[in-house]
C-alpha cells in the first residue's frame, strides 16, 4: 500500500527548462545590447547553456566544487560561446545572480500539479519532494509557487550530503516521513536519477516523461502527474 508520494521538483512540479530559457533570453540581450539579437540562433544557446549545466552540476553534486563555482562555471562558459571576453569570479557572480533574479521571476508550476496535490491530499497521503539541489533555492521555489505548505517533508542533496540516484537520500526521505521505503512513491523526469534510483532503494519509483521520450520496462512511466492517482490504485 502507498502511503506516501514524494516529488523531484525541477522539470517534475516546477517548469525549470522555460524559467530558464527566459531568462538566459534576457542575459544574452543585457550582455550584447541588442546588437544582431534578430540573427541568433537562441535555440543552439540554451542547448549550449543546458549542456553547461548537466556538466558543471554534476561536478557540484560529486563535491568536486562548490555551488558557487558550478554558477562561475557555466556563466563563463555561455560567454565564452557569445564570443564575449572572459570575466573574473566577481563578474562571472554578478552575471549569474542576474540570470537569478530572471530565473526567479519565471518560476511556475505545471498545470498538472495542483489537481494532483488536491486528489492526494483527499487521499491522507503524506506529501514531499526530494531534490539534488541547494536546499535554500529549492525551499524558496516551492514557497514562490505557493505549495511549500502543502510538501512538509523536503530532502534536499545539499542537505543530506549525498545527491540522487544513491540510495541514502531515498532512505532519508522515507524516515522523515515514518515509512517503509516500499509503501513511499517517488515520481521525477529522469529515468535513472529519480524513477530507477528510487526503486533501487526501495520504493515505487515513477518515470514522468513529459515530452514523450521513450519507454521503459522496469519502472511505470506517466505522461501527466495526473496518472499518479490510477497508478496508486
Amino acid at each position: 500500500m502507498i502511503e506516501a508520494v514524494l516529488f523531484d521538483i525541477d522539470g517534475t512540479l516546477l517548469d525549470h527548462a522555460a524559467a530558464s530559457a527566459a531568462s538566459l533570453r534576457q542575459a544574452v540581450a543585457r550582455e550584447l545590447g541588442g546588437a544582431g539579437l534578430a540573427t541568433l540562433d537562441h535555440e543552439a544557446i540554451d542547448r549550449e547553456w543546458r549542456r553547461l549545466e548537466e556538466l558543471h552540476y554534476a561536478e557540484y553534486l560529486s563535491g568536486e566544487i562548490d555551488i558557487h563555482e558550478q554558477r562561475r562555471r557555466r556563466a563563463g562558459g555561455v560567454l565564452r560561446h557569445l564570443g564575449s571576453e572572459e570575466r573574473g569570479p566577481a563578474d562571472l557572480n554578478e552575471w549569474f545572480a542576474a540570470f537569478l533574479v530572471g530565473y526567479r521571476e519565471g518560476w511556475a508550476l505545471f498545470d498538472d500539479v495542483l489537481p494532483t496535490l488536491d486528489g492526494l491530499e483527499a487521499r491522507g497521503l503524506r506529501l514531499g519532494v526530494i531534490t539534488n539541489a541547494d536546499g535554500a533555492l529549492q525551499r524558496a521555489k516551492l514557497e514562490g509557487v505557493g505549495i511549500a505548505e502543502r510538501l512538509p517533508t523536503v530532502v534536499a542533496s545539499s542537505d543530506v550530503g549525498t545527491p540522487k540516484p544513491e540510495p541514502g537520500i531515498f532512505a532519508e526521505a522515507a524516515a522523515l516521513v515514518g515509512l517503509p521505503a516500499e509503501r513511499v512513491l517517488y515520481v521525477g523526469d529522469r529515468l535513472d536519477t529519480d524513477a530507477r534510483g528510487a526503486r533501487d532503494a526501495g520504493m515505487l519509483g515513477v518515470w514522468i516523461d513529459r515530452a514523450g521520450l521513450g519507454e521503459a520496462e522496469d519502472v511505470p512511466v506517466i505522461g501527466s502527474l495526473v496518472e499518479l492517482a490510477d497508478l496508486i490504485e
